[in-house]
Order: C-alpha cells, then structure tokens, then sequence
C-alpha cells in the first residue's frame, strides 16, 4: 500500500478529538494480555484515561513543535495529571499528528527529524519512568546524542529497529509507519466493516496483526520464541473466528488467560500501533467513524 497523506491539514480540534478517541478506546478495548476498562494491570484503567485529554491537547499542537519536542509534552503533560505517560502511545501519534495537521505524508514528516529531537526524545524517555531506560532505544538515543549535530532522531530509530531485540517503534520510525498503515489500519477497517462496533474492530485488528507481527516488547521481555509463540497463538484465535464468532470469542477469551499468566507476555507493542491505526482512521475519516460505534458491553 503506497503512503496516503490527507489532502489538506486538519485543525486542530479534529487532531485532538481523534487522538482523544484513539486513546479511550483503545485503552478500554479488551485486547488479550494488555490493560482494560475489564481487567488492570499495573496500572489503573482510570489512570490512563486520566492521562488522554492532556496527551491530546499537546497532539493538537503537533505542527507547532517538532516531533521530539512534542514527544516530551505529551508525556510531562500526562504524567502531571494521572502520574502515568504512555509513551508508546505519544512516540506513535507525534509524528502521525503532525501529518495531519500540516496535510503532509508522514514520510515527509520523518525525513524532517533532526538532532534537536534525538535531545527531546532522550528526555521523555527519562521522564517516561525507568522501565523506558536500558533497552534497545535508550541505547541508541544515547548513541545519536553523543554522534554529533548531524545523527538525528530518524538515525537513532533505524539503529534501535535493526538492534537484538528490535524496538517496534523505532521500527514505525525508520519504515515510515509500515505496520501502523499496511497491516493494523487495514484490518481495523475491514473488522469495522464486518461487526460495526468499535470494541470488537480494535480487538480483531490487534489479534490480527500480533498474529503477523511477534510483539518487540514480549521479545524484549521475554525471548523471540516466547514471542513467536504468542503470535501462533494469536493466528489460532483468528483462525477460530476472533471476535466474529461464538468459538473465537471462547479462543480470545482462553488466549487472554494464558497471557496474563505471566506478565512477560503482555503484547504492549501491538496495543500501541492498533491506538496508531485507530487515529488514523479518526483524522482521515472523522471521530465519528470509530467514536460512533460504540455499542454496549451487554454481557458484561
């Protein structure tokens, strides 16, 4: 699929409100393994909510800030409301903001990084809390910060995707966005067209895409088998129907048992690119498109 940019720049208010939706539901989507309004994890469900508005109004300001800068306001301005900065969530959405807001391809947007944000990005990094700090990324920020004016962010992302284990946003960086375009935005938009509910498309888009893509973050935690194997285990669930049938729903329900056995295997890497594809969706067809789909969780 080539790249797509929107025909012109949206304002900022529709940024925002798909950021804002993107964010609520995807965190509040049941996807096996990860955190939801059903089950927390380490932390609250409500904690992260507290954290979009904030996330969203520094998004909305993406075409003002360069990506790093915004990067690092997104996750101060979260991080004072809820005490929690998601940043996966805001390193994926920077860049896709600033598209959207300038009217341009995200390709362009990343070929425009510079050593100024590699500075910026370090330092959400540091502020984002210590589990961010040590791995692959960190790693190759710190070499990109060392390297001269002329490394810049981009070169430090292409590093951390090609490193042992690769990091997957740094992956999204250096591929222009790859999977977030080419496998989790089109699986969301054919699973919304199947079950015109909003939870059930997130949660069908995810499992599809862990099933083609092994979770960087299980790998990181965990080991490459371990993540292969979630992946295998997610090919099961969509085999058996996923969320579109009685017996996927049974399989999406075993394979959320199985993963949140052990903590290693939380898929946190895929929940933030279906957040990605979510609010591509939002910004190129209005909030609407996924925020009016919303259907209660009748058996619940």
């Amino acid at each position: 699929m080539t790249e797509r940019g929107l025909p012109r720049g949206l304002p900022p208010g529709e940024v925002a409100a798909a950021a804002s939706g993107a964010l609520t539901l995807g965190y509040s989507a049941p996807m096996p393994g990860t955190d939801s309004r059903y089950s927390d994890g380490a932390v609250a469900h409500e904690t992260r909510l507290l954290g979009v508005p904030a996330l969203a109004a520094t998004l909305a300001g993406a075409d003002d800030r360069s990506v790093g800068e915004t990067v690092l306001e997104a996750v101060l301005g979260s991080r004072a409301v809820s005490g929690f900065a998601d940043l996966g969530a805001a390193g994926l959405l920077a860049p896709l903001a600033r598209a959207a807001l300038l009217g341009e391809r995200v390709g362009k947007v990343l070929v425009g990084l510079s050593h100024a944000d590699v500075r910026y990005f370090g330092r959400a990094l540091e502020e984002a809390g210590p589990e961010h700090l040590g791995g692959t990324l960190h790693g190759a920020v710190s070499v990109a910060l060392g390297a001269g004016r002329d490394a810049t962010l981009r070169d430090a992302m292409r590093f951390a995707a090609a490193g042992s284990p690769p990091d997957a946003m740094a992956a999204e960086y250096a591929r222009n966005f790859e999977v977030t375009r080419t496998l989790a935005r089109p699986a969301l938009d054919a699973a919304l067209a199947r079950v015109e509910a909003a939870r059930p498309a997130l949660v069908q888009a995810y499992l599809e895409v862990l099933a083609e893509v092994p979770d960087a973050d299980v790998e990181r935690r965990a080991g490459r088998k371990e993540a292969e194997d979630v992946s295998r285990m997610a090919g099961g669930v969509v085999k058996a129907g996923g969320t579109g049938s009685r017996r996927g729903l049974q399989a999406v329900a075993n394979l959320d048992g199985i993963l949140r056995q052990n903590a290693r295997l939380k898929p946190s890497a895929t929940e933030a690119r279906i957040v990605a594809a979510a609010f591509l969706c939002g910004a190129e067809r209005g909030p609407a498109y996924l925020n009016g789909r919303v259907r209660p969780a009748s058996h619940r």
